[in-house]
């Protein structure tokens, strides 16, 4: 099979001129929507081979990358493929190539939206979907019948392997070094032939139209466990589109992506596997404690938090109630995080002055009492003030100075 310069015709010393050149000739000439109909399938393979072979050869690090790890021979070209594999190498040591076997067909993943009361809960989804299967009457050859015998094309050179029945992959044998290994050719087998699809409408099959493939609609179910969470993946095993040639269907792969939407009533988040909610109590509830409503749980319970007397919530504290958070598996769960807010009384609450003096009496004296005792010349009583909830810019007081500096503003001098 020829190297990507010769499928471009070009030489390997070759200017970015030349490769864009050559590109534009070979693509208008070999693009699928200006040639017959007979040789569209023929085509569009070649199509395939200039594009993969000019993003490789404009890119100098692409480039650079294929001169050094070899000439080519046997590579796929499609386009996905050569876009992952200058992205670097993959976990399994193939660079970006996904490693496939000759006698399954891939597997096809679809996102699945749930609410996060579903995932919490679990639920089943009935849907119908269509996929391609093998039509039955041609067997996947594509020709009409003879005398209702299944008829196969001639065999023909397989364009992918160049008829070699194999192909080269890279692979990574430590940091920073690669090596060339002969596969097996998918598209043939190994046989490096194939047998050729009918171009005229009188040989080929009247259920499958000459494609070799129908469409089939199918009932499936989906069942969302109990506690499943965002990037979750549920299988069903050879429910994937058939193909050609491959006896085992792959699979069809339902990827979760989780909702944070809680229903109404809900106040909660996920954290991994914990949950978080928030809970508003007053200054009293706070020092003498309280019974009250603390949240919905997704499946529809109601907590209330009990805080005995005596036991005293502080601001920034934050309440954990064990195994009511995110299950998990063997019946197991996270752990359920209250935020607690307190609610001081507005200022001039009280009113009765002996208010104040019957609470002072209650609640502990003063922690740290400050000494009166001191010279009262030189000491200042301060009544004058405001409550603020941040402290104030840095960078807009160095805006100030700046401003002051040059308005001529004084400021105090240093003795």
């Amino acid at each position: 099979m020829s190297s990507l310069y010769e499928v471009l015709g070009v030489s390997r010393d070759a200017t970015e001129a030349e490769i864009k050149r050559a590109y534009r000739k070979l693509a208008l000439q070999h693009h699928p929507d200006k040639v017959q109909e007979s040789l569209r399938e023929e085509s569009e393979v070649r199509f395939k081979e200039i594009t993969a072979a000019y993003e490789v050869l404009i890119d100098d690090e692409k480039r650079a990358h294929y001169d050094r790890y070899g000439d080519g021979n046997g590579f796929e070209f499609e386009e996905e493929a050569f876009m992952n594999f200058f992205h670097g190498f993959g976990p399994d040591g193939y660079a970006g190539f996904e490693q496939q076997e000759s006698e399954r067909s891939g597997d096809v993943q679809v996102a699945l939206k749930v609410s996060m009361a579903d995932c919490y809960n679990g639920k089943s989804f009935k849907f119908q979907c269509k996929r391609n299967i093998v039509c039955e009457r041609c067997r996947g050859t594509g020709w009409r019948r003879r005398n209702g015998q299944v008829v196969t094309g001639p065999e023909v050179e397989c364009r992918p392997c160049g008829g070699r029945g194999s192909k080269q992959r890279i692979r990574r044998v430590a940091p920073g070094f690669a090596a060339t290994e002969t596969v097996q050719c998918a598209n043939c087998g190994g046989k490096g032939t194939h047998a050729a699809r009918p171009s005229s409408d009188k040989n080929k099959c009247r259920k499958c139209g000459g494609d070799g493939l129908v469409k089939e609609l199918k009932s499936l179910k989906v069942s969302i466990p109990r506690g499943s969470r965002q990037g979750d993946q549920i299988v069903l095993e050879g429910e994937a589109d058939q193909e050609i040639g491959k006896p085992v269907t792959g699979d069809l792969v339902f990827v979760v992506e989780e909702g944070t939407t809680c229903p109404e009533g809900v106040d909660l988040t996920r954290q991994g596997f914990d949950l978080v909610t928030h809970l508003t109590i007053s200054l009293a509830e706070a020092v003498t404690g309280f019974n009250k409503r603390l949240t919905k749980t997704l499946d529809g319970r109601i907590l209330n938090l009990n805080v005995p007397a005596g036991k005293v919530i502080r601001p920034g504290d934050i309440v954990k109630i064990p195994s009511e958070g995110w299950p998990i598996d063997f019946g197991k769960a996270g752990d359920l995080y209250a935020i607690v807010t307190i609610e001081f009384p507005p200022d001039n609450w009280f009113s009765e002055r002996s208010d104040l003096l019957r609470v002072r009496n209650v609640l502990p004296g003063e922690s740290n009492p400050s000494p009166l005792d001191e010279d009262p010349s030189n000491t200042e009583t301060v009544t004058s003030m405001t409550v603020v909830h941040e402290l104030p810019n840095i960078s807009n007081q160095g805006q100030y100075r700046d401003s002051d500096a040059k308005s001529g503003t004084p400021g105090c001098t240093q003795q």
